[in-house]
C-alpha cells in the first residue's frame, strides 16, 4: 500500500470514528425538555424525532467513505475535516452549555457542517469534464452531483476524466451517482439543515438568558427567525441542490409555528419562513432537476 492509499485509509478511519463518536455523545447528552424550554423560537420535542433520519443517513455516510475503493477518492477527501468537525462539534453541544466555549462550539459547528454541504457540490473542472461526458453539457446541470472516482495513477479504473468513470449514462452509472447523492450528499444536507435552525436557538438562549428571559427572548424572536430564514432560503437557492436541507428547515420552522401559536408574531413568521424555504425548493427543483 502505498503513502496515498494510506493517508486515505487513516482518513477513512478517523472520519468515520468522528461520526460515530458525534453522535454517540449527541445520542447521551441532556438537551432538556423543547417543551418547557423558555426559548421563544424552539419547536416541540417531538419535532427532534427529525434526529432518527439524520442519524440514519449520517452513518450511512460514515460506511460509504470508509469503503476501501473510496480510499483515494478527492472530493470525500476535500470534506472529511469539516464533516469531522461538525459531527464532533454537535455531539458536545449539550456537554457546552452555560460554559464560555458555548457560543464559538456553536459557530463552528454549524461553518463546518455548512462547509462539508457546500463540498458535495463543487464544481472543480475535473468534475464538469466527467459531468459533461455523463449527462452533456445541457443535461442535469454541470455540478449537479459530485463524482466518486479515485485520483489514483493514470489509466487506473475510476479515475476522474477517463471513460470509465465518466460512464455513459447506463444503469450502472446512475447507480454510482445515486449512491453518492443518497450516502453523501443527502446526509450531510439534512445534518447542515438542521443545525441551521438549531444553531439559531442556541444563539439565542445563549445571548439571552436567566430567570426573567423570556420578554427578550420575545423581542428577539422574529429578528432570530429572519436571519435563519434568509440564510436557509439563499443556501437552498444557491447551495448545492439536495431535499434534505430545505426538508428539514420547513420541519423545523413548521414546528416554531405549532409551538409557538400563541405568540402571532412567531409563529406567523416561523410559518411563512417555511413556505418560502419550501417554495424555493420547489421551483428550483422543478426549472434545474435534482441528482
Amino acid at each position: 500500500m502505498g503513502d496515498g492509499m494510506r493517508q486515505g485509509a487513516a482518513r477513512q478511519a478517523l472520519t468515520a470514528g468522528a461520526v460515530v463518536t458525534g453522535l454517540t455523545l449527541g445520542a447521551t447528552g441532556n438537551y432538556g425538555d423543547a417543551d418547557r424550554s423558555p426559548s421563544a423560537i424552539v419547536p416541540p420535542s417531538r419535532a427532534f424525532g427529525i434526529w432518527g433520519p439524520i442519524y440514519a443517513g449520517s452513518l450511512a455516510y460514515a460506511a460509504y467513505q470508509a469503503m476501501p475503493r473510496r480510499r483515494a477518492d478527492h472530493v470525500l477527501g476535500r470534506l472529511a475535516l469539516p464533516a469531522a468537525l461538525g459531527y464532533l462539534g454537535a455531539g458536545l453541544w449539550s456537554r457546552a452549555q452555560g460554559t464560555r466555549a458555548f457560543l464559538p462550539l456553536v459557530g463552528v459547528t454549524w461553518a463546518s457542517a455548512m462547509a462539508a454541504y457546500a463540498l458535495t457540490g463543487r464544481d472543480t473542472p475535473e468534475e464538469r469534464k466527467w459531468a459533461e461526458a455523463t449527462e452533456g453539457p445541457f443535461g442535469g446541470g454541470t455540478g449537479s452531483w459530485a463524482p466518486t472516482g479515485g485520483s489514483g495513477s493514470t489509466g487506473e479504473a475510476g479515475r476522474p476524466g477517463t471513460p470509465d468513470a465518466a460512464g455513459d449514462g447506463s444503469r450502472g452509472d446512475r447507480g454510482r451517482r445515486d449512491g453518492w447523492r443518497w450516502a453523501v450528499r443527502e446526509p450531510l444536507a439534512g445534518f447542515a439543515g438542521w443545525l441551521t435552525l438549531a444553531s439559531a436557538i442556541s444563539v439565542l438562549d445563549g445571548t439571552v438568558d436567566g430567570p426573567a428571559a423570556a420578554d427578550p427572548q420575545r423581542r428577539w424572536a422574529v429578528p432570530a427567525l429572519a436571519v435563519t430564514g434568509a440564510v436557509a432560503t439563499a443556501v437552498t437557492a444557491v447551495g448545492p441542490r439536495s431535499i434534505s436541507y430545505p426538508a428539514t428547515l420547513v420541519w423545523g420552522l413548521a414546528g416554531t409555528a405549532v409551538q409557538q401559536r400563541r405568540h402571532t408574531a412567531t409563529a406567523v413568521t416561523a410559518g411563512a419562513l417555511a413556505a418560502v424555504v419550501a417554495g424555493v425548493a420547489a421551483l428550483r427543483n422543478r426549472r434545474r432537476g435534482t441528482r
